[in-house]
């Protein structure tokens, strides 16, 4: 049964109730007929009265139900609607805010949701783009292999082995980065011996381009606390892009700094270098400079975007300077404690 119907037969209840125990009483005490009358129909319009001073008052409070009732439907829809009423009562008031606080707070997470649901099929469909690619050149090479060629296609085939594994680790970096496998595990860490151990992950990207790495400052380095799975993976990703968007031939340069309460690394490439209007948004997850040089450089613009975040959550910051024409820099800052 609706409300409105439940407190319409409670009126009648109780004025056929405060009819009948009037009558009652006046049935048993010694009054003239005349003034019976008199007292039933004065307790008959006072009940009225009172009733309807009732149905004034819960009248307002009836229609922010049923129009509560209303919205909370289309908000279930995916039609995100505040309620408008204004009430008297201050609880009613506070509750009305409250529930027009919810739905904001609501449609705003699934906006949210959309757009990242968005990005991360973007971001699929754009890695199993890339990763078709080598695949189809391996398949090319393995049908033209010939002995006379051998090594020239062996060549190619490691080249994009590389790039597979690249791209891969990009997908499963992004992967750890949302569902947070990562940990945050803190422990007494060498920086010099997590710098030595990404730059042997690179040891044959860097002999194939004929680089020299210059690394400066850390023999004057002390241990610090923080998450060594983290800071391998933000030096790894920074020095991958400067290693990407330099050209073969041309040194990377290292250095270490000690200041008051964290360490400052900084990541010096020689190449292109970046524009001032794309240097804020480098950062921002699957954003690229040039999307045409997808073939040349692979993965999706993930690692820098992670390297940010897994720098924030160490309370640290990444920053970067550039020039056009003479390269780019990249300035890691790590807490000495987390």
């Amino acid at each position: 049964m609706k409300l409105r119907r439940i407190i319409f037969f409670s009126y009648i209840g109780v004025f056929l109730l405060v009819l009948l125990v009037t009558k009652y009483f006046l049935k048993y005490m010694l009054f003239e007929q005349k003034t019976a009358n008199i007292v039933m129909i004065v307790a008959l319009v006072i009940t009225v009265l009172l009733l309807c001073l009732n149905y004034l008052i819960m009248k307002p409070i009836l229609k922010i139900i049923i129009a509560l009732q209303i919205t909370s439907q289309k908000n279930a829809n995916g039609d995100f609607t505040i309620l408008k009423e204004k009430a008297f009562a201050s609880e009613i008031a506070l509750l009305l805010n409250d529930y027009n606080v919810m739905v904001k707070q609501l449609e705003q997470q699934v906006v949210q949701i959309k757009a990242g649901e968005k990005e991360k099929n973007e971001i699929t469909a754009n890695l199993s783009h890339d990763i078709k690619t080598p695949v189809a050149s391996l398949m090319a090479v393995g049908q033209a292999l010939s002995d006379d060629e051998k090594k020239y296609y062996l060549q190619a085939v490691l080249d994009n082995c590389h790039r597979i594994a690249d791209l891969s680790d990009e997908l499963a970096q992004f992967v750890e980065q949302e569902s947070a496998v990562i940990g945050m595990c803190k422990d007494e860490i060498w920086l010099d011996e997590v710098l030595i151990s990404v730059l042997t992950a690179f040891k044959g990207k860097i002999d194939r381009s004929q680089r020299e790495i210059l690394v400066e400052g850390t023999e004057f380095l002390e241990p610090i606390y923080s998450n060594e799975s983290a800071i391998f993976r933000i030096l790894y990703n920074v020095i991958d892009n400067s290693l990407k968007y330099s050209q073969p031939q041309t040194p990377i340069k290292i250095s270490v700094e000690k200041q008051p309460t964290y360490i400052r690394i900084s990541i010096k490439d020689f190449g292109q270098g970046i524009a001032e209007a794309e240097l804020e948004k480098i950062f921002q997850r699957t954003y690229r400079i040039e999307k045409s040089r997808n073939q040349t450089t692979g993965g999706n613009g993930l690692g820098l975007s992670i390297a940010k975040k897994l720098l924030e959550n160490l309370g640290g910051n990444i920053s970067v300077c550039s020039k056009e024409g003479e390269g780019s820099t990249f300035c890691i800052e790590v807490p000495y404690r987390v």
